[in-house]
């Protein structure tokens, strides 16, 4: 069960069911599922940042017309118990990519099996002053390791991160605008909204399940 803390308009939700043809692509291995409109192409990358100097991340991604969409996936097993402080880095590195336009507390699953993340929206573009010399370029830097992208100008980038039993999830939706009308298509909120994840016996809570 997807749950965020975000209102979505009944128009807009209605735009994202229509779409396309989105169905789950379960990752049990990685421990989550996620919904792609076409399967993605897996591939392998590299986390670096001040406090990981590198670990391996797992990348499925996918773009269509205007949108990108990344799931990436960074095994971070060794480091259980720092899950709060490495997401609280990832989010700094996200907010140096651009102006943050939108910010909540996102949860995945019901009750006791309840997971808490970051939801977080950027309009990206280059030149963000950072508070210390070298900040933004390391978040750039940070996150073209982490997805093989740039963050370019002019980009809408949406993102829905959570840490879990030693792995930093991290989805990625990115727009560019639509050249006829300059706005930015639904579904980069419906991909990086799309994500659950298994338990730790390798069940999924019943809200989950695709009827």
């Amino acid at each position: 069960m997807r749950l965020s803390f975000l209102v979505v308009p009944a128009v807009l939700m209605a735009s994202i069911t229509a779409s396309a043809q989105w169905k789950e692509y379960p990752m049990p291995q990685l421990g989550f599922i996620v919904e792609f409109p076409a399967a993605p192409a897996a591939s392998t990358s590299n986390y670096k940042t001040m406090l990981v100097p590198s670990a391996p991340v797992h990348v499925y991604s996918l773009r269509e017309g205007n949108d990108l969409y990344m799931a990436t996936v960074t095994d971070l097993l060794n480091r259980k118990e720092e899950g709060a402080t490495l997401l609280v880095e990832a989010e700094f590195n996200l907010n140096l990519l651009g102006d943050v336009t939108g910010y909540s507390t996102s949860r995945v699953e019901p009750g006791r099996d309840a997971i808490f993340g970051h939801f977080i929206t950027i309009n990206c573009r280059s030149g963000k002053t950072p508070d210390q010399a070298g900040q933004t370029e390391a978040a750039h830097a940070w996150f073209k390791g982490l997805t093989g992208m740039e963050c370019p100008n002019g980009a809408r980038l949406t993102v829905n991160m959570f840490f879990n039993r030693g792995r930093l999830y991290i989805m990625h939706g990115m727009s560019m605008p639509d050249k006829d009308d300059n706005s930015f298509g639904p579904n980069a909120l419906r991909f990086t909204n799309s994500i659950s994840f298994y338990r730790a016996d390798g069940t999924r809570a019943p809200a989950d399940q695709v009827q």
